[in-house]
């Protein structure tokens, strides 16, 4: 910890303590002059510590630990496989799509996907049928497939898929990610990027 942020947690510390241990029996004393201002001193957003300044008034400041400030974080990632596509391939229906969720329940949640090019898909077990369900679809979390049936008027611009994961009750939104599709000659796509 740096010194001077040590010396400032001390410092902060001790009036705490002492202003806790004054006699409470007696009157105040009731200064006879207007005392001078408290100088302002800049508290950083984050010392080196990793204590945040939460709240300051006056000249008290109170502190909580970052672990407590926050809430619980929350992921969503987008898992992307065969990480090469095209509609000619007999061992998949498209680009499989699964949501990796971390810090809340994927099957509580509703999932919106938005293509920019091509179609959404569903196919599962028991009689692996496919489904189309276009350029945007929703669901509780499982595995989509996405795919194309006509080759694009250009393929110099990627496919963008977007996932946003959100509480149904309040509309909270849980956790977004996209991953984008390069093609790769008029019939194939390769997956390049995920976030």
């Amino acid at each position: 910890m740096d010194f001077k942020y040590g010396l400032l947690l001390v410092a902060c510390v001790a009036a705490v303590i002492v202003a806790g241990c004054t006699d409470t029996s007696t009157a105040p004393v009731t200064p006879s002059h207007t005392p001078a201002p408290v100088a302002s001193t800049a508290i950083p957003a984050q010392s080196p510590a990793g204590v945040t300044a939460d709240a300051c008034s006056d000249d008290v400041c109170t502190f909580i630990p970052p672990a407590l400030s926050k809430e619980k974080e929350t992921s969503l990632r987008i898992e992307a496989s065969p990480r090469r596509y095209s509609p000619i391939m007999s061992s998949t229906p498209g680009v499989g799509l699964a949501p990796n969720v971390t810090g809340f329940n994927a099957s509580s949640a509703v999932f919106t996907w938005n293509a920019s090019y091509g179609q959404f898909l569903f196919w599962d077990a028991p009689d692996y049928t496919v489904n189309q369900l276009g350029a945007t679809a929703s669901n509780s979390g499982g595995k989509l497939y996405w795919s194309f049936i006509d080759r694009p008027a250009s393929t110099a611009e990627p496919v963008v898929i977007t996932v946003i994961a959100k509480d149904p009750a309040s509309g909270t939104v849980l956790g977004r990610s996209n991953v984008t599709l390069a093609w790769d000659g008029n019939y194939t796509v390769t997956v390049q990027d995920t976030r």
